[in-house]
């Protein structure tokens, strides 16, 4: 299958938040004058179909996309796929053997780099989109576009491929992780493995999502923890960094906190305490806090995932200096859609639900729309608008 054609790459991300935009404010639109519950009370509606076509086409739109350096990793995975004459090397936990076994699969048997790419994106988006079923089934339009909406998706859907096709593995184990059924708790585990075979810095989320099932147990103590990383962080975030780095649960930790000055400012994720995305991750914090210790909703699944994101992000605000410590924020950040969407749509939280869910919506995928066409203007897929007419 060859990639998409009919769309320049200096346009390819263009489309895709345009698209998006009118697709998400249009729905904003036919709920924001709702005064009542109807999202909450549904049980099943058309847009369930629709949510499922849509993740299809968003599979095929990112999967299909050119090999293009604007995508950054993708040209290096696909001069690996390329190039590489694989043996198979029997599973080991020092390497990541599930993303190799795939790899290999795929050039053994005749497939090109752009069948690759489609499966990757096949599995990650349908990881998000299984994770919905499983919470918020009756949803799935809205829950996905939470999903898409949120600020890393497209990102490590393009570049950060591997890890994010790792992280979209765990949240099913997340998901499945509260429900006391042994079939469950054991398809969970089965999950974490696969998602470690793909990427080790895994092994953060699920480290925290069995401490959230097992060990801290309540919200309160998660939302202090957090509390106290911020302190950490601005007292002795170069200390954690290292500390972290010399634990050796990947050894890309060490190369982003050491990565040599000059090259810093050229980071994708510049260097220094990030008070953008600092806010950007305290949202979902304030909406724990809000949902279970001042409105004292108690959900176990909710628990477990408002938990793991509590602990996972509080690791990155420690190591938030570090470059490229964007890819550290999305070991919690891959959770943030469904922080976020589980309790609009599972929890009686307002009467005039369906309005608030919009209006919550709208400045949720505001920060992703603003984030791109404004805070890296000429410095993404927007530059096609820039660049595209002197090229002629």
């Amino acid at each position: 299958m060859g990639p998409i054609t009919f769309i320049e790459p200096y346009y390819y991300n263009t489309v895709w938040y345009v698209v998006l935009l009118i697709i998400t404010w249009m729905t904003i639109i036919y709920y924001v004058g709702s005064g009542d519950q109807k999202m909450l009370l549904s049980e099943g509606d058309a847009s369930q179909g629709f949510a499922i076509l849509l993740a299809f086409i968003v599979t095929y739109y990112i999967g299909l996309r050119p090999i293009y350096r604007d995508f950054v990793d993708m040209s290096n995975y696909a001069y690996m796929f390329r190039h590489a004459d694989f043996d198979y090397i029997a599973p080991s936990f020092n390497e990541e053997w599930l993303w190799s076994d795939v790899t290999a699969f795929f050039k053994k048997n005749g497939f090109t780099v752009h069948d690759f790419f489609l499966f990757v994106e096949l599995v990650y988006v349908m990881g998000f989109l299984v994770s919905a079923i499983l919470v918020t089934r009756d949803h799935l339009w809205m829950v996905m576009l939470f999903v898409y909406t949120s600020f890393s998706f497209l990102s490590f859907g393009e570049n950060g491929i591997r890890n994010g096709m790792s992280c979209s593995i765990m949240l099913i184990g997340i998901c499945l992780m509260a429900d006391k059924r042994t079939s469950r708790r054991v398809l969970a585990y089965i999950m974490m493995f696969l998602a470690f075979g793909i990427h080790r810095s895994i092994m953060l989320p699920i480290v925290a999502s069995f401490a959230s099932l097992y060990l801290i147990k309540d919200t309160k103590i998660a939302i202090r923890f957090w509390l106290i990383s911020i302190g950490i962080s601005l007292v002795a975030g170069s200390s954690m960094e290292q500390f972290f780095a010399s634990l050796g649960f990947d050894d890309r930790m060490s190369s982003y906190v050491e990565i040599d000055e000059s090259f810093k400012e050229y980071a994708f994720s510049k260097t220094g305490f990030r008070w953008d995305f600092f806010l950007y991750s305290a949202f979902p914090v304030v909406l724990i806090w809000y949902v279970t210790v001042y409105r004292k909703f108690r959900d176990k699944t909710y628990d477990v995932i408002a938990i793991t994101y509590l602990l996972c992000n509080a690791f990155w605000l420690m190591v938030i200096r570090a470059a490229y410590s964007n890819r550290f924020a999305y070991l919690s950040w891959f959770m943030y859609p469904l922080v976020v969407a589980y309790p609009l749509f599972r929890m009686n939280l307002w009467k005039d639900q369906d309005r608030r869910t919009a209006l919550i919506l709208f400045g949720y995928s505001g920060f992703d729309f603003f984030m791109f066409f404004i805070y890296y203007f000429g410095t993404s897929g927007f530059k096609g608008f820039d660049q595209y007419w002197w090229r002629k």
